[in-house]
């Protein structure tokens, strides 16, 4: 049928009803739409929180990892990607000549992909998907996006961030898996007196991935330092990979097949640590027990908050022992997690599968890991890399996504010790946690001077009293009435060299 979306014509194949004014709803399993604007900009949405997102040129080569399968394998969705045709996972919109913004997006069905051609989009699901397609202003109709799909999902609303967890000191992006026990003790009463409200142990803690009991540099275990942290008035978070396990571990050696299966053994479902690991087939009722019995032994160590790293690959396209699709398989595995842990932790997933976390992680990471430099130019071909520019491109690429969930652009910066930023672009990342409303800092107050101190204190006071945030275009906003204006550094009209570096 014909449906008229503002002042253009498409016809679709399904069941159309008008939702608003300027936008529908069209039920289809796959959904074929001409366009009539050529080499227009479009908006590419990643699959995962590190699949790279930004607005990006038809008449350009795709935005996606180069020339590196294992990169592929674990931040893009490696079964729909293409080095020939623009992929776009979940939504796409496209720039008409009248500034006007069109978008097509699933409210509801497993895995929806879209394709972006210079003359058709076409949308398609794993399971029957209802899409949304509307025309407008580009943050109205991308705020209009959310609201269907909320409405599509009978979303009920969970408890925050800000209520939940607070401004968050994290271990990772300071010591990574160099950290002891004695680190994060001696880490808590400074975090406490810099206005953190949690403590959290990142990657490091662990025997070995998938084997989740505390190693030698912690021996006493976790339990002693999350009352330590408790004792402070904190919460404790801990890090932990729940649906992976590196070769060599317990679980992947007794119960093989709790894992997903390639014809000649378990199929490597990415790549880190310098080796490849395995994920479970979370559509077996004994993958999800082990899951849920890890998790109940974890959160009984006096757990206020998980990240839930690399969790995409619970939803990679594999084989699967029962009747359950990969989005269908994910779900199971964090309704397992949270059945385990209960309603009163924080689940922050990382590495997440965007469309099948909605409705039940509090939170996401939005982009790629951040780093302490702007940018790496000799990870050629890998907008998934870490760095300051990559994760903030696609952070602020996703703000639409936070009256559904809570956004995660990664960790704050303001030291100046071991780290390459200017205090322009610390200020930088500050301001994006502000605007994402996710605030988190890795930064050692034994590494910071006087001024860099009393730099975190304000910030996590802010963080406190929830500064009023206002969009005023695509990655300007204002704070409190300041005027912040990320556009001149993710797409700078001249050099910025100058402003980059710490001198």
């Amino acid at each position: 049928m014909d449906i008229q979306v503002g002042t253009a014509s498409f016809q679709v194949q399904g069941k159309a009803e008008r939702y608003r004014d300027n936008s529908w709803t069209v039920v289809a399993q796959e959904l074929s739409i001409a366009h009539p604007w050529g080499a227009t900009e479009f908006y590419r949405h990643g699959w995962n929180s590190w699949s790279s997102t930004r607005w990006w040129q038809l008449d350009k080569k795709p935005w996606r990892v180069w020339n590196n399968p294992n990169r592929t394998l674990t931040a893009e969705d490696a079964a729909t990607d293409s080095p020939d045709i623009h992929t776009s996972s979940m939504l796409t919109a496209l720039t008409g000549p009248d500034g006007q913004t069109f978008l097509v997006g699933a409210v509801s069905g497993s895995s929806p992909t879209l394709t972006v051609t210079e003359t058709r989009i076409v949308a398609s699901a794993e399971s029957d998907a209802q899409w949304f397609i509307g025309v407008g202003n580009e943050l109205a109709v991308f705020n209009e996006y959310a609201q269907a799909l909320a409405k599509a999902r009978n979303l009920t609303p969970l408890p925050r961030a800000a209520e939940m967890v607070g401004p968050v000191w994290s271990s990772w992006y300071s010591w990574f898996e160099e950290i002891t026990a004695d680190i994060i003790a001696e880490e808590i009463l400074p975090a406490r007196d810099l206005g953190y409200a949690t403590i959290q142990i990142d990657d490091g803690w662990e025997r070995r991935v998938g084997d989740w009991r505390p190693n030698e540099k912690f021996p006493a275990g976790v339990v002693e330092l999350a009352a330590r942290i408790h004792d402070a008035g904190l919460q404790a978070g801990l890090w932990v990979a729940p649906f992976i396990a590196l070769p060599g571990t317990e679980v992947v050696d007794k119960y093989p097949q709790l894992f997903l299966q390639a014809r000649d053994g378990l199929l490597p479902v990415g790549h880190n640590w310098g080796e490849h690991y395995y994920g479970l087939d979370l559509s077996r009722s004994d993958a999800r027990d082990w899951l849920a019995h890890t998790m109940a032994e974890l959160v009984s160590w006096g757990i206020d908050m998980f990240k839930l790293d690399f969790i995409y690959a619970a939803a990679l396209q594999a084989e699967r022992a029962g009747s359950m699709n990969r989005e269908e398989a994910y779900r199971a595995g964090i309704e397992t997690i949270r059945d385990a842990v209960g309603s009163d932790v924080y689940l922050l997933g990382s590495g997440a599968v965007i469309n099948a976390s909605i409705g039940l992680l509090n939170g996401v990471r939005v982009g790629p890991d951040t780093a302490p430099y702007w940018d790496n130019t000799e990870r050629h071909g890998d907008p998934t890399g870490p760095s300051v520019l990559n994760a903030l491109r696609s952070s602020l690429s996703r703000t639409w996504l936070q009256p559904l969930i809570d956004i995660d652009p990664d960790v704050a910066y303001f030291r100046t010790r071991g780290s390459l930023l200017s205090p322009q672009v610390n200020e930088l990342t500050a301001d994006a946690a502000l605007v994402c409303q996710f605030t988190q800092c890795s930064d050692p107050a034994a590494w910071l001077t006087n001024d860099e101190l009393a730099r975190v204190h304000q910030w996590n006071e802010t963080t406190r009293r929830t500064p009023k945030v206002k969009h005023t275009d695509r990655y300007k906003y204002t704070i409190d009435g300041r005027a912040v204006d990320f556009d001149a550094w993710l797409n700078p009209a001249g050099r910025i060299s100058d402003r980059l570096v710490v001198k």
